[in-house]
């Protein structure tokens, strides 16, 4: 280091072009400085180290400019250095510096600039830095003239940055006003040099220059004035798109500009008339613009100091103005923007200023809210007004209601009341907010005069709201009254949370027995009337109207149950009491158990959308699922039909999930209780807790008390337990009643004297059965029908169940044994000789494994690493041999729960042993078997395709689970393997069998993330290459005979039932194959069925992704989409095969048939959105016919495409 001499780093600094090498450079340089004992000749030796460059040369050119700046950044760059590292330098050093520095500014316009002004910035920062030198920096700089805007906006962001450090230093800001005074005499020279500014980021730190000359100086009204002339000028500022964006926003810069005007109140004499001035131009200034005026006037009445000078003086001319924009205004933005400055306004001013602008103020309202033209935005003003201050509200509030209830006595407009309604609403709404803000503050003033407590609760309820809800109800225009009636509701709910003003506590206002009045009135339109089938006001004849008075109680009683927590007791007595009034008067209505359920989703709205933070959170949706479940319970004890217990489980199944998904979002209470699972133990208490707490007993007809359960919850709460964990062991517990409710152990006796057990349908399913029986005029019809009800019950109840173990961890759910649940239905059994035997391990043949659905639900929310493979692997098995057994009796809904049973274990049994992998194996070997036979059976035409499909699908289901989480060992997919190469080619059944193949990758709900499902990322790849790219080539009939005609169509069929279920990007790599084997099949496949359908799918699917692989072949894609088109519309009348007797497929078949019509309808309007029109032309005019005729349509969403894509082809024209 001592034998390093500067000049050598000086040099190396002006040649290197690398950032980190001039760092490094610079440090030394700093270094050597620190390490020198003379350090006054080491930095004078420093300094002189640049004077090789610093000289100036008789011819000077572009290099010598360039090369003397890189020399002085060296400088500037050892002096960051120094700063950093708080290396300590001489005042007379700094002074000698700043003066060299200092003096490039005039004599080295293109050189030394940005160098200067960056080592100054340094030599500003350091601690021997005299104040005085400010002053002479800015005196120098101020000499760059007219030079100061011929320099790159990065040299005049340096020179801001200067000036902002000294004007932002406090000792740099006494010195420069001890020297100027109230003259400011170096700012006059700034305002000269920086007036013509227009670089965006040079722009933000002048305005911030100017911001903090207006705070910390004193200067006299003349430089005030010329510095507001200054930054008024850019107002109001926009930004022009540039090529090279600065990064900052036009709203940046607006923020900039505002902040100067209202930098101190010194400007108000200037900042307010001129804003107004601009605020009146009226058309001329655009929207944007009045926004921009409006905050930058709102910023200077929330900030300026000293009121009376600053805001006082112009309250008549903001009043003046501001008013009319209310009153007149259109825009919400504008009108926003106007109230918001008026609030401020109102809240800057004291006792005697405030009674005077209230004064005045009122005289314009009160005349506009007699006017049903300016009702609304008189309105608007008064709430402005009074939500300014507690102040405000007080003074001005008695004289509003006393009008608002005069002009709502006398008022013949509906409209007119509606507006007024609307108004007192927002009153409400604005003392609420002011209550709140007065629990808020540290001091407030004692007694109810405050917010006028008199004037609320009880006194508004009977002076206004009723009065006007009894005349409504007996008005002799009723539909008028409708938008009346829902005003008043939207009151009623903000009325009921009202709460005194003055005193902690907070007292609520209306009295309980108004309060239960209000819920009286806003249940029964959402609760009572739909349960009843009865109108809410039998005057009001209009469905539409009947139903808008419907949404908006619910909206209401939303809005107000949170504000009076008891409500929900009473809504829920309601409920039910209506039930068991309508159960009575017309039990046989099918729309009776539909009504049960959009109720109770009304009341899971209510009470369980947003569970607050406040008091118990478990006390509402414990409450509904309890009172559902005694529901369902007098349902049972009537011996109602089925769909009434399916609509009280299907509705605590919303109110489940809401309620989880509420919870799951909060932090749990403490870390401990979020560790913490359920165990045994634990959860064994808690069902003694509840229970003896008086929830409802529905397995033991026991009835309960559902405000005692919630209360038994919060003393479990007590103890620290997360809420969470308590309503999912509680929705457990309620599971459990519904499984041993619906099902019975059926205890046996063997012939080798060996006890065992089986589990059947519970005797609430065998006694409407005997009842049907019983009746001479039943036919087999309701019987099924009944049956049909029921397993849609158990359907449900397996739904329900799914979604409450999911929530549970892998070890809570391993804790509490649910897997073997899946066998037992939670049934305890008399000793252990009645514990299940493996042999027994599997679905119970009672019933006719009717109780699958039950078995189902929990499976599909245990997580995978719960089942136990030495059991479950039996259940496996044996859930194979009823699905694959050709005499299996079971119905349709049973054989669907046994499909989805059959996927889940497939994909969630783990392999992870030879044992396991052996087991899968034979289980394979076992349905290779079971197809094989298939497929004999089927050529020698034994077997009836309502035998041989069911069986297929069901292999196809145990495939989807499997492919989902696939291996790629071949010996673990010959099942797979097997059925895609020889199910679509079997001559009788193989069209059949290949539209099924959707099955293995249409979306299953057992296979979603959320049931802990297995699922591969990769797994639609893999299964692309595995079961459709081998076989694109099968599509197309073969020269030597090997593939005919109808294996070709057969293999398109389930090509297509594949591809409509896999994204796009999964099949790019063989697009063209496959397009050519779309059109092929236009032509080919039927349109009545699903395989048209699929194709047109992925045509459309293709269009959007890759138009490009489609615009070789327009001429035949759009002469067979215009076929099938054809064909769709001829497809019923073309199908003699259909009879009456088959009415169910032949409503399917046209169904499909609308289907194929609307995809390729859909195809021809997207045609000209991917295509540049010298594409299509050609096609035009065989088009636009039968588009036209589509237009036609017997379907009106067919119509409606139809019309958009006659549209979009002739715009080709």
């Amino acid at each position: 280091m001592a034998d390093l001499k500067f000049e050598d780093l000086a040099l190396q600094y002006v040649l290197t072009d690398e950032s980190d090498q001039e760092r490094e450079i610079s440090q030394k340089a700093a270094a050597k400085i620190k390490e020198s004992t003379n350090s006054r000749l080491t930095v004078g030796q420093w300094v002189a180290s640049i004077n090789r460059w610093i000289q100036p040369a008789d011819d000077s050119s572009d290099d010598d400019f360039i090369a003397r700046a890189k020399a002085l950044d060296f400088l500037a760059s050892t002096l960051e250095v120094l700063r950093r590292n708080n290396t300590p330098l001489k005042p007379d050093q700094v002074k000698l510096q700043v003066t060299f520095f200092g003096s490039l500014f005039s004599s080295d316009h293109r050189g030394g600039v940005t160098a200067s002004a960056k080592a100054l910035r340094h030599l500003v920062s350091m601690k021997a830095f005299q104040p005085t030198l400010g002053n002479d920096i800015l005196e120098r700089a101020c000499k760059l003239g007219d030079d100061f805007k011929l320099q790159t906006p990065a040299t005049r962001l340096q020179l801001y940055e200067l000036f902002l450090d000294l004007l932002r230093d406090p000792a740099v800001a006494n010195d420069l006003e001890y020297q100027h005074g109230s003259t400011c005499g170096f700012m006059i020279g700034l305002l000269d040099l920086c007036r013509n500014e227009r670089d965006p980021y040079n722009l933000m730190k002048w305005f911030e220059t100017l911001k903090i000359f207006l705070q910390n100086f004193s200067p006299s009204p003349d430089i005030t004035l010329e510095v507001f002339k200054t930054y008024s000028a850019y107002f109001p500022i926009s930004l022009r798109a540039s090529a090279t964006p600065s990064g900052i926003t036009a709203e940046d810069l607006k923020g900039a500009v505002r902040s100067c005007f209202a930098a101190h109140y010194r400007v108000a004499n200037q900042a307010i008339p001129f804003l107004i001035s601009k605020l009146d131009q009226g058309d001329a200034v655009t929207v944007a613009v009045k926004v921009d005026i409006l905050q930058s006037l709102d910023a200077c009445l929330t900030q300026y100091e000293h009121p009376k000078q600053s805001v006082v003086p112009f309250v008549d001319q903001i009043w003046s103005s501001l008013k009319y924009e209310v009153r007149n205004g259109e825009n919400p933005d504008t009108i926003k923007a106007t109230l918001k400055v008026i609030s401020s306004l109102t809240r800057r001013l004291d006792t005697d200023e405030l009674g005077s602008f209230l004064a005045s103020a009122w005289r314009d309202i009160v005349d506009d809210l007699s006017n049903p033209t300016y009702t609304a935005s008189a309105g608007r003003l008064l709430v402005a007004i009074i939500g300014a201050s507690v102040s405000s509200f007080a003074a001005i509030i008695p004289q509003a209601l006393s009008h608002i209830q005069t002009e709502l006595k006398h008022t013949k407009s509906s409209s007119h009341q509606q507006e007024l309604l609307t108004l007192l609403d927002s009153i409400l709404a604005v003392r609420s907010h002011l209550v709140d803000s007065l629990k808020d503050a540290v001091e407030t003033e004692k007694g109810s005069v405050q917010l006028k407590d008199e004037l609320f609760g009880d006194t508004l309820f009977f002076e206004i709201y009723l009065p006007i809800w009894e005349g409504s109800l007996v008005s002799q225009t009723p539909v008028e009254q409708v938008g009346i009636l829902k005003k008043v509701m939207e009151g009623l709910a903000t009325l009921v949370g009202q709460q005194s003003s003055g005193g902690q506590p907070s007292n609520r206002l209306c009295t309980d027995s108004t309060c239960e009045r209000i819920f009286g009135w806003l249940a029964d339109p959402p609760i009572a009337c739909p349960l009843e089938a009865r109108k809410f006001n039998e005057l009001i004849t209009d469905r539409e109207s009947n139903q808008d008075i419907r949404d908006a109680a619910a909206i209401a009683l939303r809005k107000a149950v949170p504000l009076y927590p008891p409500a929900f007791q009473m809504l829920l007595q309601q409920y039910l009491s209506s039930i068991k009034l309508a159960y009575q008067v017309r039990a046989d209505s099918q729309d009776l158990a539909l009504g049960i359920k959009h109720v109770a989703t009304t009341l899971c709205e209510v009470g369980c959308l947003d569970i607050s933070s406040a008091g118990h959170q478990l006390s509402n949706p414990v409450s509904l699922i309890n009172t559902l479940l005694e529901g369902l319970l007098w349902m049972l004890s009537q011996q109602a039909s089925p769909r009434y217990w399916t609509a009280f489980v299907s509705s605590i199944h919303p109110a489940v999930l809401q309620s989880l998904a509420s919870l799951s979002k909060q932090a749990p209470s403490s870390p401990e209780s979020a560790s913490q699972g359920v165990t045994r133990e634990w959860y064994a208490q808690f069902k003694k807790h509840i229970e003896n707490g008086g929830a409802p007993q529905i397995d033991l007809d026991k009835s309960g008390n559902p405000e005692l359960t919630s209360k038994a919850l919060e003393g479990i709460g007590a103890d620290g337990t997360d809420t969470l964990r308590q309503f999912s062991t509680y929705c457990l517990w309620v599971v459990e009643q519904l499984y041993r409710r619906f099902t019975a152990v059926d205890y046996r006796t063997e012939k080798t004297h060996c006890k065992r057990w089986d589990i059947g349908l519970a005797k609430d399913f065998w006694r409407g059965s005997r009842q049907l029986a019983r009746r001479q005029e039943v036919c087999l019809l309701q019987m099924a029908r009944l049956a049909d009800e029921q397993d849609v019950c158990l359907h449900q109840i397996g739904l329900l169940a799914a979604s409450v173990v999911r929530a549970l961890s892998a070890d809570e759910q391993r804790t509490l044994m649910l897997d073997e649940h899946v066998f037992d239905f939670f049934h305890t059994f008399e000793g252990d000789n009645f514990r299940p035997v493996p042999e027994r391990i599997g679905i119970s043949d009672l019933a006719q494994c009717r109780s699958a659905p039950l078995s189902m639900g929990i499976l599909q929310g245990l997580h995978p690493g719960v089942l136990k493979p030495s059991a479950h692997f039996v259940f496996l098995e044996d859930v194979c041999f009823i699905l694959t057994a050709p005499d299996t009796t079971c119905s349709d809904a049973t054989r669907a729960a046994l499909d989805m049973i059959f996927t889940i274990l497939s994909n969630k049994i783990l392999v992870k042993d030879k044992e396991s992998s052996q087991k899968q194996l034979e289980v394979q070997q076992t349905m290779i078997h079971t197809f094989t036979e298939l497929w004999d059976k089927s050529e020698g035409a034994s077997l009836d395709k309502y035998t041989a499909l069911p069986i297929f699908r069901s292999i196809l289901h145990f495939l989807a689970g499997d492919v989902a989480r696939f291996q790629t060992r071949p010996d673990q997919n010959q099942l797979l393997t097997t059925i895609c190469a020889n199910a679509p080619s079997d001559p009788k059944m193989g069209r059949l069998l290949a539209k099924s193949f959707d099955v293995l990758v249409s979306p299953k709900e057992c296979l979603d993330k959320e049931n802990h499902a297995i699922r591969k990322r990769l797994s639609g790849e893999w299964l692309y290459f595995q079961a459709v790219r081998p076989y694109l080539q099968d599509c197309f009939p073969s020269p030597d005979g090997d593939i005919d005609e109808t294996r070709a169509v057969n293999r398109a069929v389930a090509v297509f039932a594949i591809l409509k279920h896999l994204r796009y990007e999964q099949y790019a790599s063989d697009i063209g194959t496959i397009v050519r084997v779309a059109i092929r099949s236009l032509a080919t496949l039927a349109v009545d069925d699903g395989e048209m359908d699929a194709c047109l799918g992925v045509l459309l699917h293709v269009l959007e992704r890759d138009a490009d692989a489609l615009r070789e072949h327009l001429a035949g894609l759009i002469a067979g989409v215009a076929a099938v088109y054809d064909a769709a519309r001829n497809a019923p009348a073309n199908s003699t095969a259909l009879t009456a007797e088959n009415a169910r497929e032949v409503k399917a078949r046209r169904k499909e048939a609308s289907l194929c019509r609307k995809r390729a309808l859909k195809f021809f309007q997207r045609l000209p959105g991917a295509y540049e029109a010298r594409y299509l032309v050609p096609y035009r005019r065989q088009l636009l016919r039968p588009l036209s005729t589509a237009c036609g349509d017997e379907v009106r969403e067919i119509r409606r495409t139809a019309l958009m894509a006659r549209q979009a082809w002739d715009a080709l024209a």
